[in-house]
């Protein structure tokens, strides 16, 4: 399958400083990609990155999922080890025509977790490879969640103070013809 690289990307859960009791952030990197054809698209979408993912580490975890055309929330969760098993990514989905699939890729701290004291992050390029002839419509956006200590529970604990999201930049535009 013909393969082009669509944007940069960078997945993090870790402190904003490395000192005790300093906010904490995950950021996640999300792919919309929405098949322009009547016809169905096979794609695979690849993470190239240095540092690599990994499906754990403490309390943080890498969480990696899609929503279909269904539109469900969390409606299919895509396995951390199919994720992470090479070539990293998504692959060997068929998006059907006229659909749009919602791709994310994030670690998340676990509820109520203490903020540990080594953070993940993983970053690099993401490859889109597709049908020859297939046109599809691609958005790409990094969400952030910002946490701080919190007072009311157990030492260590965190709560949301703050979230962001912003478009990332795509190479050669959103619409990529294969």
């Amino acid at each position: 399958m013909p393969t082009k690289t669509i944007t940069s990307y960078e997945v993090l859960g870790q402190s904003i400083a490395p000192v005790a009791n300093v906010p904490y952030i995950t950021q996640g990197a999300f792919l919309q990609i929405s098949n322009l054809e009547n016809a169905a698209a096979r794609v695979n979408i690849l993470y190239i990155g240095t540092p690599p993912f990994v499906a754990a580490s403490g309390a943080v975890s890498l969480f990696t999922n899609y929503i279909d055309q269904t539109g469900l929330a969390n409606a299919t969760s895509y396995p951390v080890a199919d994720f992470l098993a090479a070539p990293v990514g998504f692959k060997g989905l068929t998006i059907p025509g006229k659909s749009t699939w919602l791709f994310g890729v994030q670690y998340l701290l676990a509820p109520g977790a203490a903020v540990p004291a080594v953070g993940v992050d993983a970053r690099g390029f993401i490859q889109l490879e597709a049908a020859h002839g297939s046109k599809l419509l691609v958005l790409a956006t990094t969400r952030q969640v910002f946490t701080n200590f919190s007072s009311d529970g157990p030492p260590g604990t965190v709560t949301d103070v703050s979230e962001s999201a912003y478009a990332v930049p795509l190479q050669g535009g959103p619409e990529v013809i294969f």
